[in-house]
């Protein structure tokens, strides 16, 4: 598949996804893989013909204004409906009859044949999650009649009694796990209860984003987001959503974390254009990796402290071109940046990850060459940290480091020089140790780079050459999930070569 340029999403996807499940397998709708130019031919609203009233210019000065003829368009502009709804509804006495009990709340009604124990807790959690979609993309377009924004779920333990009370449509495209049309969904039961949750808020979350018509995101993004919004994690009577796991004990059969890693230490690691091209042939493909992907894309990019805002702008449009107009120009002014920090991202991702602390420090005004020797603070609190200086590849810079850091505070802290603590690894380097890194390009980088960030050891010091000209960083190596307790900074001293 062809790489485009970061996020110029150029390639439009017709969506019913089947969803993949805790064992990888993915169920793409067949209808959905219409040629490009046919579906923006056929399904693409023309907003600005539908949806933009028609007003007069205004007048040239000096020109006399005179009424307009009411406009027969905007005349017959009236309030946008979604689309009506088309849920079967089945008879709730003749399906208890073959096992199937309704559950229902204000926003789901479910159908399964589960132990009811478990089904009946499931329509207040959907309750919960609408709350939480609604303050993120805002609400869904009214209905006709009235009627509150509701979804139908079928949650599936004997298939053949579903097809035998008729309630999995002839039509529908198979699936080995989960699937949605409209304002319905079909699942599987679980085997964990986490993931059957995770699995009907992930049905739920796309049911939500596509019920207005018209030209849908990518399916990075729609994938991506139902993972976001399905990860969740439940304290006593409360639940939260998108949430970054803490651990692996609380989200059984999701490994979306361990996926990437798996991936990673093979050597196939993803850079953030190959995410966002990511498309129904690798869905189809490659089981539930690029579900790992696309969760880890939208979480990096909704929770990193410089791209939130701008990320979150991607939602307030999903439907319309809009959106692919957004993606390609929003993240442009730090194009070279963000690849470096998805870089580092990805690479070092674990649970519980600090995206706070490990937000790259970037200088505030842009980095100049070495004129003489320089001295600054590396901070063991934050991650990659500028020095405002450029260097130059091949050119060697000597590098010294000294005082002390204090790592964690329990059971105990840990008090480090600049060479590390060598009985404690992370990202394959003693903890603590002083770490150097070249931000390849610059704000103007057109072309995303293959290697946006050279990473090497310093320890208490080093003479480096570097491969690649760009901007000098510092880091003080620890886990990404434990940065933040860190105390303490090394004093770095960096003398350029002699003219």
């Amino acid at each position: 598949m062809s790489r485009l340029p970061l996020l110029n999403l150029i390639f439009i996807q017709l969506l019913f996804i089947g969803c993949g499940g805790k064992d990888g397998t993915t169920n793409i709708d067949q209808e959905s893989r219409t040629p490009d130019s046919e579906w923006v031919e056929d399904n693409a609203t023309d907003e600005d013909a539908s949806t933009i009233p028609k007003v007069a210019p205004f007048p040239q000065s000096g020109a006399a204004i005179v009424p307009a003829e009411p406009d027969p368009v905007v005349a017959q502009i009236e309030t946008i409906y979604r689309p009506d709804d088309t849920r079967m509804q089945p008879d709730e006495y003749k399906l208890k009859e073959l096992g199937i009990n309704k559950y229902e709340s204000k926003r789901l009604i479910l159908f399964s044949d589960i132990d009811p124990d478990i089904a009946k807790t499931l329509p207040p959690v959907i309750d919960r999650a609408y709350e939480s979609l609604v303050a993120y993309f805002g609400p869904p377009l009214p209905a006709r009649s009235g009627a509150d924004f509701q979804i139908t779920g079928y949650l599936i333990k004997d298939r053949d009694r579903f097809v035998t009370a008729g309630l999995v449509p002839v039509n529908l495209p198979f699936f080995s796990h989960g699937q949605h049309r409209g304002q319905e969904f079909w699942m599987y039961e679980q085997e964990y209860d986490y993931y059957r949750r995770h699995l009907l808020i992930h049905e739920v979350t796309h049911c939500f984003m596509l019920i207005e018509p018209g030209l849908h995101p990518p399916m990075w993004y729609l994938e991506g987001m139902a993972e976001l919004f399905a990860t969740h994690r439940t304290l006593e009577d409360k639940i939260e959503f998108a949430v970054m796991p803490e651990d692996s004990k609380a989200y059984i059969g999701l490994s979306r974390i361990e996926m990437i890693q798996k991936e990673i230490a093979a050597g196939r690691m993803l850079n953030i254009d190959q995410v966002t091209n990511l498309g129904p042939a690798e869905f189809a493909a490659s089981r539930s990796i690029p579900y790992a992907w696309s969760w880890a894309i939208c979480k990096f990019l909704d929770r990193h402290p410089r791209y939130q805002s701008r990320f979150r702008e991607l939602g307030q449009h999903l439907v319309g071109r809009e959106f692919f107009r957004l993606a390609e120009t929003l993240f442009e002014p730090d194009k070279s940046l963000l690849a470096a920090e998805w870089d580092q991202f990805a690479r070092g991702i674990e649970y519980g990850w600090e995206f706070e602390a490990n937000a790259f420090e970037i200088a505030g005004n842009d980095p100049v060459a070495f004129t003489d020797s320089l001295s600054i603070d590396v901070t063991a609190s934050r991650s990659w940290q500028s020095s405002g200086r450029i260097v130059e590849a091949g050119v060697p810079y000597t590098i010294t480091a000294s005082r002390t850091v204090t790592l964690a505070n329990a059971p105990k802290p840990w008090v480090s020089e600049p060479q590390g603590i060598s009985i404690r690894y992370a990202n394959g380097r003693p903890i603590g140790r002083l770490l150097v890194g070249v931000l390849v390009g610059d704000r103007n980088q057109k072309e995303l780079i293959e290697t946006p960030f050279e990473v090497h050891d310093c320890g208490n010091g080093d003479v480096i050459r570097f491969a690649n000209r760009g901007q000098l960083m510092f880091s003080v190596n620890d886990f990404g999930s434990e940065r933040s307790d860190n105390r303490g900074a090394y004093q770095v001293k960096v003398i350029p070569p002699t003219p």
